[in-house]
């Protein structure tokens, strides 16, 4: 019988900052290094979080500390009880801060990871000023050498200047509902226009397979191309984000490789004089690694399961 008066317990912020970070890197070294504590301070923690939440969390793997079924339901608890703390008191402490901070996004993280971006930046700088600028991707490194922005949302890995991971994402090959991918004749493919990473990532997967494509349809914008794979036209390769009910997900079962998971950039403008660029930057570094996106897929045996809180 469940006692309803049991007291809720208190959980210890510094206990769970320290449990995460040993989940995070897996043994209580790293943990030790990266919470600026002893080793022998942390297994001491962690025996105090066990004995606190009455639980087992940790089962050894040689060296490794894996997480108990028990530790991986408080570790997504813990991740949101430490964002919600450190979001909390940033916003005290910032809450005054007042300013226009440009922000660019590519076309590509307009429906994707920007929304996450400034529902964050709004939710601790409720009195900043946020002009955002969205446009296909080949136009943000003149953004950036024009000074036109001071911070840059982006799936392109070599802007210049200092950039943090946001967020991973499964890229997945996508055709129609109804689509049939005709076998042993060359790949139909839609895609963007060069210069585009994701397309130089999938036609270089498909060399490196020894498959033969051609493409069918060329897009100047994400719109046209996903409207080109709906009628039909061929295939592409999107983040797991582009997934909808009138699109089928192709996998290895129908002869296509693997591809690399899309990263989600932050870059910072190395020439903006705009201090609240600095203040911005640092602080969504330090919210917490980055997360995967994960949503379930429906496909063939190939489809994925991926998972979408915010960690």
């Amino acid at each position: 019988m469940i006692n309803a008066n049991r007291p809720i317990l208190n959980l210890d912020l510094d206990l769970l900052r320290t449990f995460v970070a040993v989940a995070d890197l897996n043994t209580f070294a790293a943990a030790a290094v990266a919470v600026c504590r002893t080793q022998s301070a942390v297994s001491q923690q962690m025996q105090r979080l066990e004995q606190l939440v009455g639980k087992e969390l940790f089962a050894r793997h040689g060296r490794n500390k894996l997480l108990t079924e028990h530790g991986i339901q408080l570790l997504s608890y813990a991740r949101k009880i430490l964002r919600f703390n450190d979001e909390a008191c940033m916003s005290l402490m910032f809450s005054d801060l007042q300013g226009v901070l440009t922000l660019g996004a590519t076309d590509e993280t307009a429906d994707t990871i920007l929304p996450f971006v400034l529902s964050r930046i709004g939710s601790v700088y409720p009195k900043l000023a946020l002009d955002v600028r969205v446009k296909p991707n080949p136009f943000m490194e003149d953004m950036l050498a024009q000074q036109e922005v001071d911070l840059v949302v982006t799936t392109h890995r070599t802007l210049p200047g200092e950039s943090l991971v946001l967020r991973t994402s499964p890229t997945l090959w996508f055709c129609a509902a109804d689509y049939t991918l005709q076998p042993g004749e060359p790949i139909p493919l839609v895609l963007l226009d060069d210069p585009s990473p994701c397309r130089e990532m999938l036609l270089a997967k498909l060399s490196e397979a020894g498959l033969t494509w051609r493409v069918v349809y060329v897009a100047s914008t994400l719109p046209a191309m996903r409207a080109a794979v709906k009628a039909g036209l061929g295939i592409t390769a999107r983040p797991v984000e582009m997934m909808s009910s009138d699109l089928r997900v192709l996998g290895q079962s129908d002869g296509l490789p693997a591809l690399a998971e899309t990263e989600y950039h932050l870059c910072r403008n190395p020439q903006s004089q705009n201090e609240l660029a600095d203040v911005i930057f640092d602080a969504m570094e330090s919210f917490q690694k980055p997360w995967r996106y994960t949503a379930p897929v429906e496909g063939d045996d190939d489809s994925v399961l991926v998972d979408g809180s915010l960690g």
